[in-house]
């Protein structure tokens, strides 16, 4: 007899090579959002994609992305919603992509075109309107957070997986998927997906989670960057370069790896829940390394890290 309750999943090849010949990495449990279910992690004894296999089918996959999922905080009021310090980090975080974007394509007499794949609470295309000569619009699985989105900042938001959102070919100058890629179950057809709908010269910008990163190999199964189960696919530098390369993707405008206190900090907070300490003293030691001088101390020598040792992100600008 089976269990009502237990998640759908299904098997599936590496998605870079094709290969069907893959050795477990990890399994674990969801300790973000704390979802039933145990999920497993493999690398393709091909080309070394690291995928997740089983998985949940795209059909089953917005059970793992509730309304308080942690990207949809700000979805009704955006920036707003955060105040003081954090509200200027998060100004000066997105504001620095915003301008990244705007500098890479150039301004023509038709307004420029923008799609952010995965908007979440719609913080980078509130900083996107702020800069002049642009059109944006987004991608959110979540109904509830696209439709609050769209409501506050005005702009389409396509509401449901990008798999089945169908955009007219060369529609756009630029597409960002922010912590994005790794979600999505082809990432390798949406990626020629992505370039089918940009325009010729064009720029793709992608951020996500470096496998081969010193934050991945210390922090062990609670790296955050494995988020099982919503991470389908986990990337390093070599097969993200691969998987860019065999959607079509030319020149590389821009690279770097960032990201490792926060990643560092995530990371620590699952193991300290996985029942290294007490509920009450995990809360303070958490609140204490997110409070903005402790982050602000540390900034300098995780930089310095994540240049020479490989952040917990990878950062890319392809044309």
């Amino acid at each position: 007899m089976t269990n009502a309750s237990a998640p759908i999943t299904e098997h599936t090849a590496c998605h870079l090579c094709g290969a069907d010949d893959a050795r477990p990495l990890l399994r674990g449990p969801d300790y973000f959002m704390r979802l039933p279910g145990s999920f497993a992690l493999v690398r393709c004894a091909a080309c070394g994609l690291i995928y997740q296999s089983p998985r949940p089918p795209l059909a089953e996959i917005e059970r793992y992305y509730p309304n308080q999922y942690g990207s949809y905080g700000s979805a009704q009021a955006g920036i707003k919603a955060r105040r003081g310090l954090m509200r200027r980090v998060i100004e000066r975080g997105q504001g620095r992509r915003a301008r990244l974007v705007d500098q890479a394509v150039s301004a023509g007499d038709a307004p420029r075109r923008l799609l952010d794949v995965g908007c979440a609470s719609g913080l980078f295309l509130e900083m996107m309107q702020r800069q002049p000569g642009w059109q944006v619009e987004g991608v959110e699985l979540n109904a509830a957070a696209a439709q609050a989105t769209s409501a506050r900042l005005g702009v389409p938001v396509f509401s449901g997986p990008f798999e089945q959102a169908r955009y007219p070919s060369a529609a756009f100058d630029a597409i960002t998927l922010w912590d994005v890629l790794e979600h999505l179950h082809q990432p390798l057809a949406a990626l020629r997906e992505l370039r089918r709908i940009l325009r010729p010269g064009g720029v793709l910008f992608i951020r996500v989670p470096n496998a081969a990163s010193y934050v991945a190999r210390l922090c062990g199964r609670y790296w955050s960057g494995y988020d099982l189960p919503r991470h389908m696919t986990l990337f390093t530098p070599r097969t993200l370069a691969r998987a860019l390369a065999q959607a079509g993707f030319g020149e590389r405008l821009a690279y770097y790896t960032s990201g490792s206190y926060l990643a560092a900090l995530h990371s620590l907070r699952f193991a300290l829940d996985d029942g290294w300490a007490a509920p009450a003293r995990a809360e303070r030691i958490h609140r204490a390394l997110l409070h903005p001088l402790v982050r602000a101390a540390a900034w300098l020598p995780f930089q310095l890290a994540d240049q020479i040792a490989g952040g917990s992100n990878i950062e890319v600008m392809v044309r």
